[in-house]
């Protein structure tokens, strides 16, 4: 992720709870990297906001009055498709964490979590990895297609993507949430030749991008359960 010439990260906060939000900005402004530009209280008027103040990441929680957080998010991806969304929430539900990353979401933070989680989460999205609690997204990508809503009824065999083993092996590791960097200090390949592997794995798998690209392959079989 782009920084701006400050070197600053800027945060953009969407809650219906001003104490949520108050909070999340106590512990964001522990660290001079970031910068808390603002915040709303539903999806309009962060929406607005978001357009005007250009942040790096937008901190956002799902139940709100109106256009809820899931909603929001395909929104602000629609609007600014660079900008990191992290779903911030009360809610464990895979459901909501596996729709929350097929729109677009980079994280999913529950409210309870340390002021350490956040700050490490927000780390974690610059760096342009994925920021899920691994147990979490561990359960939500094994869980079955009937148990998610909205996930399709009937999926093609694995077989009908085609990959590669290689490709297999990048795809494990990319649903681990590692960087591309990380994938070829694991596999012993060059950084460019993960990119590449990972551009066929978009395209091969029909994805928006990475992360989605991890969870068609759970849905259909191609990786395996944890």
């Amino acid at each position: 992720m782009a920084r701006p010439d400050d070197g600053t990260i800027r945060i953009y906060l969407v809650d219906d709870h001003e104490l949520a939000r108050r909070g999340l900005e106590a512990i964001l402004s522990t660290d001079p990297s970031l910068s808390v530009i603002g915040g709303a209280d539903d999806c309009t008027s962060g929406l607005d906001g978001i357009r005007r103040g250009k942040p790096d990441i937008v901190l956002m929680d799902i139940r709100m009055p109106g256009i809820d957080g899931l909603a929001c998010l395909e929104q602000v991806k629609l609007l600014m498709p660079q900008v990191a969304v992290v779903i911030v929430t009360l809610y464990d539900d895979r459901g909501y964490l596996v729709e929350a990353l097929r729109l677009g979401a980079a994280g999913y933070l529950l409210k309870d979590a340390s002021g350490a989680q956040v700050l490490e989460t927000i780390r974690r999205v610059t760096a342009g990895q994925l920021a899920v609690d691994p147990e979490l997204l561990r359960a939500a990508l094994s869980a079955r297609p009937e148990e998610l809503a909205g996930a399709p009824r009937q999926q093609p065999a694995p077989e009908a993507f085609a990959l590669t083993p290689r490709e297999r092996d990048v795809l494990e590791l990319v649903a681990e949430g590692m960087t591309n960097k990380e994938i070829g200090h694991q596999l012993g390949i060059a950084e460019d030749t993960v990119k590449k592997h990972v551009q066929n794995l978009i395209w091969k798998l029909r994805a928006a991008d990475r992360t989605q690209a991890a969870i068609i392959a759970h849905r259909v079989g191609i990786l395996r359960s944890s």
